[in-house]
């Protein structure tokens, strides 16, 4: 078997221990076989040294069984019908053991499933940043599944055959610890064989894992990507990107491949010459009187009996292997703690006025770069704070800095008063309503991703923020209404139509600060002069933060903010900056040389 490290099996024998009634349960049963299995020999020593040659039985035995000397064909039927008996006895353990060890390890996989699951939910964003989708589907479905099996493997066949071995050693030393010795010298080689090719198969299954998880992240990149594929008709370029990385997790798999088709051969091998050996000796052993065909025959047959691990452990050698990868690269993930944190006992204030303040905000995603340098400004009740600027400049990092998605490297942002760090994090996400430029949506109803902002929330509830927002008539006019199903990431939706869910949703969570980033970026004039003026009614109670590239959507704003490479460069109202003719005018003059002629404004409040 392939041995796991201490901190792997650490985490997962908390698991078992879980399953401790069962475990045991089952240990009882496959000790139980390893008795039958020790016994079966038996009865086949006795037919050949006691019915067939007729020795004579012991006394205590002649209390027990017929005389061979004067009933003969009894006792073959009583033997026979012992080996019946033991064959059948064998079978209902295999069954109770196998389906005890089956279910303890579902059940193991389905607790070690949801508990990474929460767990990686919960990693914060940087972690998910330089993760692939494709590999956490590999570790949550693939590696958690090579569990059960490992599970399987343990209890179903190394725990009976490790009782066994134990058992038949020690019964061939009873008998004849000469010709044990001999028999039972065999073990060792088989086992450095077997430590030798495993821990070469461990090797080889883990770059399989690693290419096999790099080929499914890219898969779901490409296919999540299909539609720009064929709009630039790719398709021949991305066949052969896939293509490149199949054939290295081919290559990987066909090394394994060797590596176990190595194993079984090799300790056959070991095993016939061995059996060849000591069969020789002790079919001298028995011309010479020391030892009665009977006994030979049990000595063969534990020699198979112990040789039989050693086969099992080349045919499920794979299954240990995957399991160990699997081990290591779950524990990696159950390794990674979230970044941001909160202090214990972190205690949520019983109201929330939705004043933020950012003083002197550094921050940079990895050491040594700035992407966000000495930003400042608050964000009142009843106001809103306009961020604009090209592309780039920092405006969705410093809305994502608010609900600690990251943390500031230098300054400091404070909620009413109190930094962001001293709070809990789930109380101070709930106190922002947040709408992304590209809105997600999950699968299932209109309605219920609606209710998804406010927890308890149900179908009148969703239908009245959606008319809050007025696009209630938009929604309306699908097939099925608000109750018309979503698909995978709202792609059976138009843009502006996830738009109008995703902004309803925030407005239903009732927080008192509301983060828009790019709210109508995908909306026609008519539903955007509708969704902007419930906006602005909203907005009247809340601290508003939009981000906005369309500048006429925030040119009343009460205060705007210009952002140039991660710094303020102006701040002010839409007439102040267009006087001072710097890079707001700029922004300005250029939407209007894209003809963007001004369709909507904020009422100034």
């Amino acid at each position: 078997m392939i041995a796991a490290s201490g901190a792997e099996k650490h985490w997962l024998r908390g698991y078992l221990l879980a399953e401790w009634r069962t475990l045991c349960a089952g240990s009882a049963i496959m000790a139980a076989r390893a008795g039958v299995l020790l016994a079966l020999p038996w009865p086949l020593k006795f037919i050949i040294d006691n019915v067939i040659y007729q020795r004579p039985l012991t006394p205590t035995l002649l209390n027990i069984l017929p005389d061979p000397l004067t009933h003969r064909l009894a006792l073959l039927d009583l033997l026979g019908l012992a080996m019946l008996g033991l064959g059948a006895f064998d079978a209902l353990l295999v069954f109770i053991g196998n389906r005890l060890f089956l279910d303890v390890g579902q059940r193991v996989v389905f607790k070690v499933r949801s508990d990474l699951f929460a767990h990686v939910q919960r990693l914060s964003l940087d972690f998910h940043r330089r993760q692939r989708g494709g590999e956490l589907m590999a570790r949550l479905s693939g590696d958690v599944r090579q569990l059960q099996d490992f599970i399987a493997a343990i209890g179903i066949d190394l725990l009976p055959h490790a009782l066994t071995i134990l058992g038949m050693a020690t019964v061939m030393l009873l008998i004849d610890w000469r010709y044990a010795l001999i028999a039972l010298s065999v073990a060792p080689v088989l086992f450095l064989m077997a430590r030798f090719y495993a821990n070469r198969l461990r090797k080889t299954l883990r770059l399989v894992r690693r290419q096999e998880s790099t080929l499914s992240g890219l898969t779901q990149e490409i296919l999540g990507g299909v539609q720009v594929v064929q709009a630039f008709a790719r398709e021949t370029h991305e066949d052969a990107r896939f293509g490149k990385q199949a054939s290295h997790s081919l290559a990987a798999s066909l090394q394994a491949n060797t590596v176990q088709a190595q194993f079984g051969p090799m300790m056959n091998f070991i095993i016939a010459a061995a059996t060849g050996a000591i069969a020789w000796y002790g079919a001298a052993s028995v011309i010479r009187g020391s030892l009665t065909p009977g006994e030979l025959l049990v000595f063969l047959a534990y020699l198979r009996g112990i040789a039989t691990p050693a086969r099992q452990f080349a045919k499920t050698g794979r299954i240990f292997g995957r399991a160990s990868v699997a081990l290591e690269r779950i524990g990696a993930y159950r390794a990674e703690q979230p970044s941001i944190t909160e202090p214990p006992g972190a205690i949520a204030p019983t109201t929330c006025i939705g004043r933020v303040e950012l003083s002197h905000v550094q921050f940079g995603y990895t050491p040594g770069q700035t992407i966000l340098d000495d930003i400042s400004f608050t964000l009142e009740p009843g106001r809103t704070v306009a961020l604009v600027g090209a592309t780039g400049s920092g405006k969705s990092t410093i809305a994502s800095l608010i609900p600690r998605f990251y943390d500031v490297v230098a300054g400091r942002i404070l909620l009413d008063d109190r930094p962001i760090t001293q709070l809990p994090i789930h109380w101070l996400r709930r106190q922002i309503g947040l709408v992304l430029q590209e809105p997600l949506l999950f699968q299932a109803s209109i309605w219920e991703n609606i209710a998804y902002g406010l927890e308890g929330a149900g179908r009148s509830e969703a239908i009245a923020a959606a008319r809050a927002v007025g696009v209630d008539d938009i929604i309306e006019r699908l097939p099925g209404g608000f109750d018309a199903q979503v698909n995978e990431r709202g792609l059976n939706l138009s843009g502006g139509q996830r738009q109008c869910v995703a902004i309803a949703r925030a407005m239903l969570c009732r927080a008192p600060i509301v983060i828009l980033d790019e709210p109508s970026s995908s909306l026609d004039a008519a539903t955007e002069q509708r969704l902007m003026a419930a906006l602005d009614r909203l907005a009247a109670q809340r601290s508003a933060l939009v981000i906005a590239h369309r500048l006429a959507t925030v040119m009343n704003a009460d205060l705007i903010l210009v952002l140039d490479q991660g710094r303020i460069v102006e701040r002010g109202t839409h007439m102040d900056l267009l006087s001072a003719n710097g890079h707001y005018a700029t922004l300005w003059q250029a939407s209007h040389d894209r003809d963007e002629t001004p369709k909507l404004r904020l009422v100034s409040r």
